[in-house]
């Protein structure tokens, strides 16, 4: 399972390879370059899981700069499982309140119920973030020390 990225710049190539340098040592990724290319293992989250990419990257010259490819040859997820545990609880939340009518014993804690599962989506939606192979190499085409947002 292989897929591509890949971006544009306006730097030749050494320059280009020397960006995804920097960009890594910012976004926190190992790169080891061997000769006109390099290995990335770059740190990636993707809502519920986080893990890695790993692939080469290298330059093709462009009329107007060069372009930066990364090939993905392996990819390492987990789930985030603390999310998942607050999700189950906020799941049980839910049901708990749809159930209600149908046994009336739940109704005591039918509110509380809602507020759990509500609270419990509010808090890990807020959490969720993304970071991505393409804005890995938005970085690397921008200046990386101004784009990185932490």
């Amino acid at each position: 399972m292989s897929d591509e990225h890949s971006i544009d710049t306006e730097l030749p190539s050494e320059e280009a390879l020397a960006a995804v340098a920097r960009a890594s040592e910012i976004w926190g990724a190992t790169w080891n370059r061997e000769g006109s290319s390099g290995r990335l293992e770059l740190p990636v989250l993707a809502g519920l899981r986080h893990g890695f990419l790993v692939g080469r990257v290298w330059t093709e010259p462009t009329a107007t700069g060069s372009r930066v490819i990364f090939r993905v040859e392996e990819r390492h997820f987990r789930l985030q499982g603390t999310a998942i545990v607050i999700l189950t609880l906020g799941a049980a939340g839910g049901i708990t309140a749809t159930l209600w009518p149908f046994f009336p014993s739940l109704l005591g804690i039918a509110p509380l119920a809602v507020v759990v599962a509500i609270g419990a989506w509010i808090l890990v939606a807020s959490r969720l973030r993304t970071s991505t192979a393409e804005e890995f190499l938005d970085m690397v085409a921008s200046d990386p020390e101004e784009s990185f947002d932490p």
